[in-house]
């Protein structure tokens, strides 16, 4: 396909400039759709803010659990299990020792499945007291 205009250097310059037009249209319709997202996602945030607050605080307290040597452990570094639980709450916090692997860890969260379960290291206080424990 020949044609008398294909080497024409304004035909170039008008092709280059439909480009640059084109492209800054398609970055301006994205940006005022962002905005657009943004104010209503900010209107959603200041209807529902006191609920939100009031409901956070309901439900901050999550029950502490301990894993150390395949058991379970409370607070007060008892054993502990789900299923000996009275009223098992819905939120548990999971304390594990720093070097356990994955595969581990997975097979835990197993047992908790279907709770909301957060789970962080143990610090090193912990990890000395559950030592003293299972030495006894």
């Amino acid at each position: 396909m020949n044609s008398d205009y294909s080497h024409n250097p304004l035909t170039e310059v008008a092709l280059a400039l439909s480009m640059a037009f084109f492209a800054i249209m398609v970055l301006t319709i994205f940006a005022l759709s962002q905005k657009q997202f943004k104010s209503i996602e900010s209107n959603k945030i200041s209807i529902n803010s006191k609920s939100s607050i009031n409901k956070d605080k309901k439900d901050k307290k999550r029950t502490l659990v301990f894993y150390h040597n395949k058991n379970f452990y409370d607070q007060n570094l008892k054993v502990w299990r789900l299923e000996n639980q009275d009223k098992p709450a819905d939120r548990y916090t999971l304390a594990v020792p720093t070097k356990m692997s994955v595969k581990e860890l997975f097979e835990i969260k197993k047992i908790f499945q279907g709770l909301d379960l957060q789970v962080t290291e143990q610090n090193q206080q912990w990890n000395e007291a559950l030592e003293n424990i299972s030495i006894k």
